[in-house]
């Protein structure tokens, strides 16, 4: 059964109207989501879609953004399909039902358009999209029909058997998806639900205490990366945590808070480099946590190999 194609290329468009021309096409192509960036400056993105009645699939390529559902998006959209999305490359942040999860490539993270959410794309991503359908997954997520976890680790086991049949849709050719489609949507949903009851089953567990601290940590840090005087201290009282807990945490993900905050301060410069080029170099250290712009040069071009004005093309 031949599906309709669907392609949009920001690249077609002139770069003041390049992010106006994605927030549309990402609106025809799924739900009426809210992207967020610099409506001005260039921005780069690629949908690539198949679209069966039984299963539609894509993947976008774009540059680093925010992305929402809002209640009122909510309302406007005439269904509520779940999005199962393998991160190829890139990290991001995903908020929904309070929960704050931080998902790098290789993992899995789903969000349920039956209510609002939002995701922070922190650096440039691609990603496969399978768009599952409201009635096929809710019923499988069990009483209460709600998604447990937002993000599966690439590397549990769920996250391997998930992220291996996501792989293996997006290679298969299109007669292939025609013929089985039904079958796959259904597989998807069954690997989906598997996820998470795994983890409803380990909510009360050390392990899940600590992740959801984890992504806490992550969450704050991030938001408040900014703050010229953002320390432990500041995370700790915050949270109510300890300094020693706060660094076992990150420990576990092989982390330091200094190689956290700064990573994270170094994505978001490099992006508003080159989303707004009237703004100087020292401007958007300083607003990003580096009082001092020789240290930030130093720490860009330690992390990416180019100097700041070369990121930007100057």
């Amino acid at each position: 059964m031949a599906g309709i194609s669907y392609h949009r290329s920001t690249a077609q468009v002139a770069p003041p109207e390049q992010f106006s021309y994605w927030r549309e096409a990402i609106t025809d192509a799924f739900v009426p989501l809210e992207p967020e960036r610099d409506p001005q400056a260039a921005f780069a993105g690629n949908i690539d879609a198949r679209m069966l009645p039984e299963l539609r699939t894509s993947t976008i390529t774009a540059d680093a953004h925010a992305v929402r559902l809002s209640a009122s998006g909510v309302a406007r959209s005439s269904a509520a399909p779940f999005f199962v999305n393998l991160l190829q490359r890139g990290e991001a942040l995903v908020h929904q039902g309070g929960q704050v999860r931080h998902a790098r490539a290789g993992d899995i993270y789903v969000v349920d358009c039956g209510s609002p959410w939002e995701v922070s794309f922190l650096s440039d991503f691609q990603m496969f999209c399978v768009e599952v359908d409201e009635s096929m997954l809710r019923p499988r997520l069990g009483r209460h029909g709600r998604l447990s976890t937002s993000v599966l680790e690439g590397n549990s086991s769920a996250g391997r058997a998930l992220g291996g049949y996501l792989q293996l849709v997006r290679g298969l050719p299109e007669d292939d998806l025609g013929d089985m489609q039904s079958m796959l949507s259904a597989h998807c949903c069954d690997l989906v639900a598997h996820g998470q009851m795994r983890g409803i089953g380990a909510d009360n567990t050390r392990d899940q205490l600590r992740a959801e601290l984890r992504e806490r940590i992550f969450g704050f840090m991030h938001r408040n990366m900014h703050d010229h005087d953002l320390c432990p201290d500041t995370v700790c009282a915050q949270l109510r945590i300890s300094r020693s807990y706060l660094f076992k945490i990150l420990a576990l993900e092989g982390l330091t808070f200094r190689g956290y905050l700064r990573e994270c301060r170094l994505l978001a410069c490099r992006q508003a480099l080159r989303s707004v080029p009237g703004r100087s170099i020292g401007e958007i250290a300083a607003a990003h946590g580096f009082p001092e712009v020789s240290s930030f040069n130093r720490a860009f071009r330690a992390r990416f190999g180019q100097t700041p004005g070369q990121a930007r093309g100057t």
